[in-house]
């Protein structure tokens, strides 16, 4: 199976992965073109393969990785002559892997503190294989983590969501997201919309209103709150909140973490870690790592979880061998029962 998906921080790629039992790349952003990609946010919008294999990831990144005049920001892209190069079983000796999570530090354990008991066992199991692959385990929290939405990052929203039990509350949600959102799209509806009347963000919320018994199940609460902005990235509020999810993704964040502890890459449960890796326009790649079962206290069937190993910019190469060593090591990918085989 392959596949395309757009990431972002929303984990909308890396969550359908883990929970799906499959593998997927979200790269740095700017070594795949978005050009012609329906935006949500520039700044952490990026294109991206999703597999059955490292490998198989490998071998399309090799494809998809390429300049494009369309998307500028490839325009400062590195990358090696062949991801696929290099892929071995031994690739996790020496490794230093950063487990962000310090059993004497509790309160700042962002990423594995609320694990359910079965996810817990699914990554104390991973990080056995890890270390037993040769990889040096780093337990320590990442301190910024904890306020990575903090004051400043986000802004009050009115859920008018009708068929929302928190109807009528307002959600916080991501400036920066809310800001790029009428930017962006108003930029793809005038560049690739080019046979429709529908030009803004504006158009889609008179269109919807007029046509609400058909578009508006949902509300469409994001809209309404972006259109409010300029949409020309201008206001301060926006630079204001870019710079603070900078500052504690990527500087206060990986960078830091990354750098004390002198890391290979980070080890996060499921999608957890989308958002850090996203907002500091990092690559990731998940991969999957076991099986749980239950949700909101009720008991289902075992479905998989993934774990998610995430790096510095540029660091595709380094995060597929990791994640192909491990991959080989543990075969947790189980095909659905009753599904033929590709």
């Amino acid at each position: 199976m392959h596949g395309l998906d757009r990431h972002r921080d929303l984990g909308l790629a890396a969550a359908p992965a883990s929970r799906n039992g499959i593998v997927t790349v979200k790269p740095t952003v700017g070594l795949i073109s978005r050009a012609g990609i329906l935006p949500l946010s520039h700044s952490q919008d990026t294109a991206g393969p999703m597999t059955r294999t490292v490998r198989d990831a490998a071998m399309l990144l090799n494809v998809l990785a390429a300049e494009d005049p369309l998307d500028p920001v490839t325009q400062r892209q590195r990358r090696p002559a062949d991801y696929t190069a290099d892929l071995a079983h031994d690739a996790m000796k020496g490794a230093r892997i950063g487990v962000p999570s310090d059993p004497a530090d509790p309160l700042n354990d962002c990423f594995y503190g609320k694990l359910p008991p079965s996810g817990a066992k699914v990554m104390a199991d991973v990080i056995k294989v890890l270390a037993d692959l040769g990889a040096v385990i780093v337990r320590a929290s990442m301190p910024a983590a904890g306020w990575m939405s903090g004051p400043g990052t986000t802004m009050a929203v009115l859920n008018r969501n009708p068929l929302s039990g928190n109807k009528g509350n307002p959600v916080a949600q991501r400036i920066v997201f809310l800001y790029e959102l009428k930017r962006d799209l108003n930029l793809y509806l005038k560049d690739w919309a080019t046979n429709t009347k529908i030009k803004t963000i504006a158009d889609i919320v008179a269109f919807n209103e007029a046509n609400a018994g058909k578009t508006l199940r949902f509300g469409q609460d994001l809209f309404l709150a972006a259109n409010l902005t300029r949409g020309d990235l201008s206001e301060r509020e926006y630079k204001s909140a870019r710079v603070m999810d900078l500052l504690t993704a990527r500087t206060r964040g990986m960078d830091a973490y990354m750098n004390l502890h002198k890391l290979d890459a980070v080890l996060f449960p499921g999608a957890m870690g989308a958002a850090i890796a996203a907002k500091a326009g990092y690559p990731s790649v998940v991969v999957p790592g076991g099986f749980v079962s239950g949700v909101d206290g009720k008991d289902t069937p075992d479905y998989p979880l993934g774990v998610t190993f995430a790096g510095r910019a540029w660091s595709e190469h380094k995060l597929l061998r990791l994640a192909y060593a491990y991959e080989q090591a543990s075969n947790m990918r189980k095909p659905p029962p009753g599904l033929p085989s590709l």
